[in-house]
């Protein structure tokens, strides 16, 4: 007999991805990162690294830190949700700013052209037996971004 929860794991650390979730209804409890475990890590860019390829190999190994993490909790078993979104400016992967200037840099990049958004979402159906199901999707969007003066930008980023 197959046990199915009524809720989902959710391991991201970004306050809308619940907000959308508890919206549509969905029951999420939050798995997030053990105190010490790097994720951030997990993000590194590989040389040469298609965008596409990159946010869904990201979402991957995050999703499996996940589990592992679950499993290492002694948590009960449930689908685990796992998503990771990136902005790239043709073949270039813009990551999050380091800082102020850094924020600067990109929105200047981004200012009067276009760009896409992606976004790999995973989830996984653990199962005791240790064979689990898994499910993929990646979107991607194609956003104009307005032309934004030196001004215009140092207001945003303060």
């Amino acid at each position: 007999m197959t046990t199915v929860s009524d809720f989902i794991y959710l391991a991201s650390q970004s306050p809308r991805r619940k907000q959308l979730l508890e919206q549509w209804g969905v029951r999420c409890q939050l798995l997030l990162p053990d105190e010490g475990e790097d994720v951030e890590a997990l993000e590194a860019v590989k040389g040469g690294e298609a965008p596409a390829a990159y946010v869904q190999r990201v979402t991957d190994l995050k999703l499996q830190a996940s589990v592992e993490r679950l499993r290492r909790r002694g948590l009960p078993l449930a689908p685990v949700l796992c998503a990771d979104t990136t902005v790239a400016l043709g073949r270039r992967i813009l990551g999050k700013p380091a800082d102020a200037a850094d924020a600067r840099r990109i929105l200047a990049d981004l200012s009067g052209r276009q760009h896409r958004v992606l976004t790999a979402v995973a989830v996984v159906k653990p199962s005791a037996r240790g064979a689990a199901r898994q499910w993929a999707a990646l979107s991607a969007s194609q956003v104009a971004f307005d032309v934004w003066s030196a001004a215009d930008i140092r207001r945003y980023v303060a």
